[in-house]
């Protein structure tokens, strides 16, 4: 439905196409979760979740344009919104990462019964419970999403956002660079998805181009996704004795995949902020200055 597509679209002012990208991604979640959608309970969970992402990173993206207070109240809904459906996700990814590492069955049956039964404990009615919580969050945020103070149009509603986001990736990027630890990647993991949904958003653009950096960028998001969540597995478990069939394999995994990671960020970090933000920047005044007509197959 192209009403709402994640995309900053032609013809649309920054104030319109902000607005219809909310309420997109909010009526996307409440169908999900109000199972108008025919997706298993699993996936509705899923893509609610990656929803309130998408709407996290598009406040983000303008939160110099609604101002820190509105920023901070509807980024809490969103994140409280997201905390609603993570714990009865946290087990599905845990076993679907279990079973990636493609390890004997025998060596690793007592770890897939425990985590079978941690699923069995935070779903089934926890995951309806969770929808609901979620359903009410965002139905009662709706409403306020036409009051946004959204008044720039062009570039200049987005630029500080993107210059933020990009900094912050530079700063994490260095940062899991120098002390790898989880919590760090994850950090690092955190802008990437964000500067991927961003160019997402901003992909018109320059399409060829944006859509090959945002490829870069999710590229990057994965490869830190797939280790923050073989972390995860990892330390829970430790926590729960039966870590040592999977310990080898687990760290050669996250070996791989860091530094993947770090080939990505070299690329896509290059930059410096401003230097970036600008050329994303004449690239959409150049577009801006281009008939739709001209574009239309992209």
């Amino acid at each position: 439905m192209s009403a709402r597509k994640y995309r900053l679209q032609r013809g649309e002012t920054a104030p319109e196409g902000v607005t219809r990208i909310a309420l997109g991604r909010i009526d996307d979640a409440l169908d999900e979760l109000g199972g108008r959608t025919g997706s298993s309970p699993e996936v509705a969970v899923h893509s609610a979740r990656k929803d309130m992402k998408k709407l996290r990173a598009l406040l983000r993206l303008v939160r110099g344009e609604i101002g820190d207070e509105v920023y901070r109240r509807e980024a809490a809904v969103f994140r409280d919104a997201g905390r609603e459906l993570s714990g009865v996700r946290d087990a599905d990814v845990m076993i679907a990462t279990l079973g990636s590492l493609e390890l004997p069955a025998n060596e690793v049956g007592a770890l897939r019964q425990a985590l079978e039964a941690h699923k069995i404990r935070t779903a089934g009615g926890g995951r309806r419970q969770a929808a609901t919580g979620a359903v009410e969050i965002l139905s009662a945020a709706r409403p306020r999403v036409a009051e946004w103070p959204l008044a720039t149009d062009g570039f200049e509603a987005f630029e500080g956002g993107l210059r933020r986001i990009y900094r912050q990736g530079r700063r994490n990027m260095r940062a899991a660079r120098k002390d790898p630890t989880a919590e760090n990647l994850h950090e690092w993991r955190k802008r990437a998805k964000d500067l991927w949904y961003h160019l997402l958003l901003l992909e018109e653009a320059w399409p060829p181009v944006m859509t090959s950096l945002a490829d870069e960028a999710h590229e990057l998001a994965d490869r830190l996704g797939d280790d923050h969540d073989l972390a995860v597995l990892l330390e829970w478990a430790k926590e729960h004795g039966s870590a040592a069939p999977i310990e080898a394999e687990v760290e050669r995994r996250r070996s791989r995949l860091q530094a993947e990671a770090f080939a990505y960020g070299e690329r896509l970090y290059a930059d410096k902020p401003g230097a970036f933000v600008r050329r994303v920047g004449r690239w959409w005044e150049a577009s801006a200055r281009t008939a739709p007509a001209e574009t239309a197959h992209h």
